[in-house]
This record gives structure tokens, C-alpha cells and sequence, in this order.
């Protein structure tokens, strides 16, 4: 399994509002049995992969009620909102080490890190992104590109390797960030070629959630739960 590539999927789902119901389905289906079996592997228990999955699907339905505050009263989801939902993210962060290994738990910080990021991109500039977002014009690319039949995209996150551990070391998913900023950059300009809104929305997003790559160089795994939790949110 291309652990990366369901990021992949997951971050068009979340920024583009790409229809995937089906195999976003599959997807979470897939994380499950690999947390599973990695969280029995380290604990020797399944206690940590309940509460994991506890913990995540718990996140999942509060983040469904918090961003309804979107765009219209954000001042109220970046504040109570995003401090409940960075609490709940630092649970899952605590409960993600419990199934990782030494050289894997890095990952837990990264994600909470990324997630972080990604609420600041929701929230920056008292939610000026956000509004943008939810614009005439964005709105007319995301219907652009629910019609897109292309498989462009797939195409070209196919270009993401496999790691060359057998772990993933944060230099190579720093890598694939780099990777897949390039296909969705391309993915945009088809679809939207004149959407400079959508174009700078696409850039900005990257920037934020790539923050922790450039807090440091070495090591991590898997950063796709926090996006499957987030996957048909702004489908609107």
C-alpha cells in the first residue's frame, strides 16, 4: 500500500472537493487494518488502536459540526473551534505514539504540526483564505473540476515512490509534498486557468501544511489520518 498516495487522495479531497465517496471508503478501510496490525506490533495490545480509532472518529464528527462556522462566523470557529479541535489533535498525536516505533514517532508530532497549520491557513488573516474559498469563483473551479472525467491527476501522484526503508523517513515525505504541490499546481492550471484565487489558495495551502518540513531535515512516517479525517468537508 502507497501509504503517501492516500494522503494524496485525502488533500484533493479536502482542498478541491473532488467526489471520491467510494474509494475514500476503501481508503479508511486500508488505515485501519495498517494501524491495527502496527498498533498490536508495538503494544502487543489492541487497547491503543481502539482508542486510536475512538479518538480519530470522535474528531471526525466534531470537526463535522465546527466547520459549519465556516465562512460566515469564523471569529467563532477560530476560537473555541480551533482550540477544541488542536486538543483533539493532540490526543491522537499522544495516541499515535503509543503504536509507533522508535524511529517512526516523530510522525505523531508531525502531524499535530501539519494539522495545526492547516487550521492557521483556515483561520489566517482573520480567515481571509476561508472566504476565498467559499468565493463565486472558487466555486465555479470546484465545479470545474467535479466534472473533470481526466485522470491527470492520478497520473502524476503516481510519480511518488515508495519509500526506501521499510519505514518512512521525513525527508522522503517532505519529498512527496514537493511532488504533490506540482500535481495539484498543474491540476489547478487545467481545470481553472483563470482562477487566480484558486491558484493562490492551491500555493497557500501547500506552504501552511509543509511547515514542519522546514522545522527540520531528518526523519518521518505517514501523514494521511488528519486528511481522511477531514475528507468531504468542504464539498459544498
Amino acid at each position: 500500500m502507497k501509504c503517501f498516495k492516500i494522503f494524496c487522495v485525502s488533500i484533493s479531497a479536502l482542498f478541491l472537493a473532488v467526489r471520491c465517496t467510494a474509494q475514500a471508503t476503501s481508503e479508511v478501510s486500508q488505515l485501519e487494518t495498517f494501524y491495527y496490525n502496527k498498533c498490536l506490533k508495538v503494544s502487543g495490545s489492541v487497547e491503543p488502536f481502539i482508542k486510536l480509532r475512538t479518538d480519530v472518529y470522535e474528531m471526525y464528527k466534531y470537526l463535522q459540526y465546527a466547520i459549519d462556522y465556516l465562512p460566515a462566523q469564523h471569529s467563532l470557529f477560530c476560537g473555541e473551534q480551533r482550540k477544541n479541535l488542536l486538543y483533539r489533535a493532540n490526543e491522537i498525536k499522544n495516541d499515535l505514539n503509543a503504536c509507533l516505533p522508535m524511529e517512526e514517532k516523530f510522525f505523531a508530532k508531525f502531524l499535530k504540526e501539519s494539522f495545526q497549520e492547516f487550521l492557521h491557513f483556515l483561520c489566517h488573516n482573520d480567515a481571509a483564505y476561508s472566504m476565498k474559498f467559499f468565493s463565486s469563483e472558487t466555486k465555479q473551479c470546484r465545479e470545474n473540476i467535479d466534472r473533470s472525467r481526466g485522470n491527470d491527476l492520478e497520473y502524476c501522484l503516481n510519480r511518488i515512490f515508495s519509500p526506501t526503508k521499510s519505514y518512512v523517513t521525513q525527508s522522503e515525505i517532505c519529498d512527496d509534498l514537493k511532488v504533490t504541490r506540482k500535481c495539484f499546481t498543474q491540476f489547478v492550471e487545467t481545470n481553472c486557468p483563470k482562477s487566480y484565487d484558486t491558484k493562490n489558495l492551491n500555493s497557500k495551502f501547500f506552504d501552511f501544511i509543509s511547515q514542519p518540513c522546514s522545522a527540520c531535515a531528518n526523519s518521518v512516517s505517514l501523514i494521511m489520518i488528519f486528511c481522511l479525517v477531514l475528507l468531504h468537508f468542504f464539498n459544498v
